[in-house]
């Protein structure tokens, strides 16, 4: 994860300006980062590998795999301001959550079909 997080900075040398992101939360902005499949696939791909790390599927091992992802997808944005490598956008956490939403969903769907519950 370290090295993860500092292959933005990496990039460019770790020359860091004013921080420079777009805070509008807009609908306009919402759409345009609703475009960005990889964030979706990666940021579900990462749910899944932080919910890997508990025993079971459980509200605990949901909600704080879901804090995770939101914290990475922020520093991630973070990261892109003053860094100027990409759209530091705030409503691009939007398709990081939705990737990792879908990946709970299908979570939650397989346990519930792989362990019914006896009643």
């Amino acid at each position: 994860m370290v090295v993860a997080v500092t292959r933005i900075p990496a990039r460019t040398g770790f020359h860091l300006r004013a921080l420079a992101c777009d805070t509008r939360l807009t609908m306009h902005n919402v759409a345009l980062s609703m475009t960005k499949v990889p964030h979706i696939v990666l940021f579900g791909f990462f749910f899944l590998l932080t919910a890997v790390q508990f025993d079971r599927v459980d509200r605990k091992m949901l909600g704080w795999s879901l804090v995770a992802t939101f914290v990475l997808g922020l520093l991630v944005e973070l990261e892109e301001g003053p860094t100027r490598t990409g759209n530091c956008r705030l409503t691009d956490v939007v398709p990081d959550m939705v990737g990792a939403l879908i990946i709970m969903a299908l979570l939650v769907g397989v346990t519930m079909i792989v362990r019914p519950r006896i009643t």
